[in-house]
């Protein structure tokens, strides 16, 4: 499993490792990576398996929990390095989480932005509020129908679904293009949408919650207020799951897609964790 990874600043500068979500690229984090360059840190940026130049494996079970985690924790010694700064937003937030709590050994720190922990996720799927913001992830188990939904006309719905839900002007034109050709190349939105199927499933709604160890590492949860699919309930269920020292950042009035909405707000919250943490 290779990933495709970019990186800048000084190869000799403090690891940190920036992983995008849903339905994004690397490319998310190109205003963070470059303020983290600028100011002394090695910025890592992949694309998750599945997405961009990554590899795309074959198979609904490639893409649940445990080979995320590898992914992580894979990629830290791959650069042969000792542990890092973790950063991650939806889906790259979740494999975080799970890589912190399981594997904290090679996890600096942790700064999480509008991503709610995986068990604090499944309890909230339990609640009528969270129920109704998750519509997408049942239409999105029906192989086909879900790919055929978000690509149709020019990926229609995906851009009413994801760029139109942040504030006017946070995704031009060309950079609508960068994420839609992407996930419009061969297998490329089925990869993306096997992260729901693997790990919640529709039988998964109907169980209790999973078990998982409390995150210990230094954590920070930047949390966008505004986001149509999260309900503040995630972020307070979410900050139960953390026993090491931990910090609330709020970026009120910002949607879901918070790195590229409100970019200086983002890296200014970003930076003051790490020179906490560091």
């Amino acid at each position: 499993m290779a990933l495709s990874v970019q990186q800048m600043g000084p190869s000799d500068g403090l690891p940190v490792i920036l992983w995008h979500g849903f339905p994004e690229l690397g490319y998310s984090w190109r205003a963070q990576a470059a303020s983290l360059a600028a100011a002394g840190y090695r910025a890592i940026v992949p694309d998750l398996r599945g997405y961009g130049e990554s590899d795309r494996p074959q198979g609904t079970a490639e893409y649940a929990f445990p080979n995320l985690v590898g992914d992580v924790t894979g990629l830290i010694s791959a650069l042969d390095l000792e542990s890092a700064h973790l950063v991650g937003h939806d889906w790259g937030g979740s494999l975080t989480w799970a890589t912190a709590a399981l594997a904290p050994q090679v996890v600096r720190s942790l700064f999480i932005l509008n991503s709610p922990h995986p068990v604090a996720s499944a309890e909230c799927r339990q609640v009528p509020e969270q129920q109704q913001k998750s519509w997408y992830m049942l239409l999105f188990q029906f192989p086909g129908v879900a790919e055929e939904w978000l690509l149709n006309n020019d990926a229609a719905n995906l851009e009413a679904f994801v760029f139109d839900t942040a504030a006017p002007g946070t995704f031009p034109p060309a950079e609508r293009r960068v994420f839609k050709d992407a996930l419009m190349r061969s297998g490329a939105m089925t990869a993306a949408l096997e992260y729901y199927r693997a790990n919640i499933p529709p039988e998964n709604w109907l169980k209790p919650p999973p078990q998982m160890p409390p995150v210990t590492v230094p954590t920070t949860i930047a949390w966008a207020d505004n986001d149509a699919y999260m309900s503040d309930l995630l972020l307070e269920r979410s900050i139960t799951k953390v026993t090491g020292p931990l910090e609330v950042v709020m970026l009120p009035g910002v949607s879901h897609w918070a790195q590229q909405e409100a970019p200086e707000l983002v890296t200014d919250a970003l930076l003051a964790h790490l020179a906490r943490v560091a």
